[in-house]
């Protein structure tokens, strides 16, 4: 073991936490309030009658409604990179208003990717459960909702470290081409760490473990680390690259370390629930959502299969060991075979119609991606409404889009879904997007998306 593993191992569970910052190279923690001391009702009350008095959506910032800066270290919101993260300041206001929500109720996030609205509803007091198709979501936000005792994590750690052995490793899966992402000595790092961590660790530990080893698989691998999917550096770049990366072993304990640290912010004890598919109807008896809080996927605009693809293919976690098998078990997908779209089933939607009879027209396959979009969300709506109490209240986060260069009004066609199965909209605000890692502009005719509609329906 080398003396950088050694020194970590050697500390106290005290110094453990505290040497986080210190190891990662990361700024000091922002000091925010704790969810306690949040209250928003007033400004809720405020959009509300703004609202009611113009009958038409209410221009809001939610940074300012919210005082966090971007990329705030709270809790374990950076535990792990994710595409497209739901702005924080979002579920926490809603979350930390009465109106809403109270301690101990029941929130669900049916699209909740890494875990966002997870965190907050968990430090706010409240109950949490998710669904998303994405097994390394769901892997993610199980480890950054589930409270680990500290010297649990420092024993499980040094098990780990002390018991890796190079010619024992984890078998890797099909699913990539380990030679164009990974140098040979970075590969046999990488499989002899995971093969000593699932020896050594169980349950929560393991999970917790296998996220912070995801971590670590797309910045050991030769991909560019400003793009949210997988694109090989080159040239000089790749040279920089290469200089500056870690071992896998000292990369991984800083990620531990750290990981640990943030999740000694969470709640004691806590725990999230997760599904595997928001379309699920609900079981009877299942626990009914007192809030919904979402951002649903956009039709085409964001590879979250693609993105997580490297860590994927390490953990095996794609069925048959092919992307694309997982990709379809995944709303607004592209891939889409000839056959499966020379004949579209027409969508209800009269305005829908009409706009996808345009797109056809140009891209049948764009079209065809626009239309399974929609009746997938259809589906979607149905199950998560059957989830909502009566008078719960649901929040859809989404924003307007372009399609081979036409407008194509997200927006529009989600508030009707949801509409048509029994919710009533009782609020909608506009917010400007700045940055949340959304591939927002995909190509030349795709366009940009600016500004975010947050919709508040009612359960009547």
């Amino acid at each position: 073991m080398n003396e950088f593993v050694r020194s970590l191992e050697a500390r106290s569970s005290l110094g453990f936490r505290a040497v986080a910052s210190d190891i990662t190279g990361a700024r000091p923690p922002v000091r925010v309030r704790d969810s306690k001391e949040w209250n928003f009702d007033a400004e809720l009350q405020a959009l509300e009658e703004a609202y009611e008095q113009n009958g038409s959506p209410v221009a809001v910032n939610f940074r300012s409604l919210v005082p966090l800066g971007s990329g705030v270290d709270r809790a374990t919101h950076l535990f792990h990179s994710y595409p497209a993260k739901l702005l924080l300041n979002i579920p926490l206001f809603f979350i930390n208003c009465n109106k809403y929500s109270l301690p101990n109720s029941v929130i669900y996030d049916p699209f909740s990717g890494s875990g966002t609205v997870l965190v907050e509803a968990l430090l706010a007091g409240r109950r949490a459960f998710g669904a998303d198709a994405n097994p390394l979501a769901r892997l993610i936000a199980a480890a950054k909702t589930t409270h680990i005792n500290a010297d649990v994590i420092s024993a499980a750690l040094d098990a780990i470290v002390s018991d890796i052995d190079p010619f024992y490793r984890a078998p890797f899966t099909t699913t990539i081409k380990k030679d164009i992402w990974f140098s040979e000595n970075t590969f046999h790092s990488l499989g002899a760490l995971l093969y000593s961590i699932r020896k050594n660790t169980t349950g929560d530990v393991l999970t917790f473990m296998e996220a912070c080893f995801s971590s670590c698989v797309k910045r050991l691998s030769v991909s560019d680390p400003r793009l949210s999917v997988p694109v090989r550096l080159k040239g000089e770049a790749l040279s920089k690259h290469i200089l500056s990366t870690p071992t896998a072993i000292e990369l991984f304990v800083k990620v531990v370390v750290a990981n640990c640290a943030r999740l000694a912010k969470m709640p004691a004890g806590c725990a999230s629930m997760i599904h595997t598919d928001a379309r699920q109807e609900q079981a009877e008896g299942t626990i009914q959502a007192d809030l919904i809080i979402t951002s649903p996927p956009y039709a085409g605009a964001q590879k979250y299969i693609r993105a997580s693809s490297l860590s994927i293919g390490w953990l095996g976690l794609a069925p048959s060991d092919r992307l694309r098998d997982l990709e379809k078990l995944n709303i607004g997908r592209e891939h889409f075979c000839k056959s499966e779209f020379s004949e579209d089933t027409q969508f209800p939607l009269t305005k829908a119609r009409e706009i996808l009879a345009k797109i056809r027209s140009i891209n049948p396959l764009r079209a065809h991606i626009a239309n399974v979009y929609l009746r997938e969300m259809n589906d979607a709506a149905h199950a998560i409404v059957s989830r909502l109490k009566q008078h719960g209240h649901l929040i859809l986060v989404i924003g307007d889009n372009m399609i081979c260069g036409r407008p194509f009004p997200t927006s529009q066609f989600i508030k009707e879904i949801f509409t048509n199965n029994g919710l009533s909209i009782v609020l909608e605000l506009i917010d400007d997007i700045r940055s949340r890692g959304l591939m927002t502009k995909r190509n030349k005719t795709a366009g940009t998306i600016e500004r975010e509609h947050v919709i508040v329906f009612q359960k009547r």
